[in-house]
């Protein structure tokens, strides 16, 4: 097929791109459709889950987590409210998946969807490696240059509360390991930095999906602004092992190896994860 981009930095990945692919208006309308989807379903799936808690004797439980911006959380309302996150990402994660095609005139395995080779995991090897590198020792250098630059997130101190509770324990790395990161993969890299990468070259594409990676943890996980800067950074090591490999797992993968590391730090060296 013709690649018939009005940029000449935009390289022939994952194929040469398709006329009309990644069009201004339907583009628009994906977007619009995709992000309804995620808040309606968001917002359903949040008021079952604030009713469920209701009724469980959670009401105390879920004004002080809401209090406490998300830090004073037990077991229940977490795995609670992590669930209703979970079906509204899932929900906008399908309309991606069913709508992308049609939107780019590509199949899925053009995309990146293909079997998980050894090729594949050793990228993904290197793209956990990159992220522990840029996010976690770059976290470290700034900290012993400026000890008050870098924040805990929400997120870690979310895990001190839970780290003994089983049940809230065994969701989070479940959450953290596996469900977020194809969530966010799917999000930020297989859409966002296709869509950028189709009308621009690789580094902007990077740049642009590293950026709003790292707002997101901004927004959601309270990340301070060294340390979105330094997710930011971490999203474009995954867009480039993505771009590298051809393949959509290996991102997928890299994320969740490293929030695994994360949080094996956090739950047996916490200092040294900066809890």
């Amino acid at each position: 097929m013709e690649n018939d981009s009005t940029s000449q930095l935009s390289p022939s990945w994952p194929t040469r791109w398709p006329r009309g692919s990644f069009s201004f208006g339907r583009t628009i309308a994906f977007i619009c459709l995709v992000a309804g989807v995620f808040l309606v379903t968001l917002f359903v799936a949040a008021v079952g889950a604030t009713l469920w808690l209701e009724l469980h004797g959670q009401r105390a439980s879920l004004m002080a987590t809401a209090v406490s911006h998300g830090t004073l959380v037990n077991a229940p309302v977490f795995i609670a409210l992590s669930s209703a996150q979970l079906i509204g990402e899932a929900c906008g994660v399908i309309v991606i998946l069913v709508g992308l095609p049609r939107l780019t005139h590509l199949s899925l395995r053009e995309i990146g969807f293909r079997a998980i080779s050894p090729r594949v995991i050793g990228y993904a090897l290197l793209g956990a490696a990159g992220m522990v590198l840029v996010a976690d020792v770059g976290s470290g250098i700034v900290s012993a240059w400026n000890p008050h630059a870098v924040h805990p997130q929400v997120v870690e101190k979310m895990f001190e509360t839970l780290r003994h509770q089983r049940s809230g324990l065994i969701f989070f790395i479940l959450f953290a390991v596996v469900l977020q990161p194809i969530a966010e993969e799917m999000i930020f890299r297989v859409f966002i930095f296709n869509l950028v990468l189709r009308y621009a070259g690789f580094w902007i594409a990077a740049i642009v999906s590293g950026g709003l990676f790292g707002a997101a943890h901004t927004i959601s996980g309270g990340a301070d602004d060294v340390s979105a800067a330094l997710l930011a950074a971490g999203g474009v090591v995954l867009c480039w092992v993505y771009y590298r490999s051809r393949n959509a797992y290996t991102s997928m993968i890299s994320h969740g190896l490293f929030n695994a590391l994360t949080v094996a730090a956090l739950y047996y060296a916490p200092k040294l994860a900066g809890s």
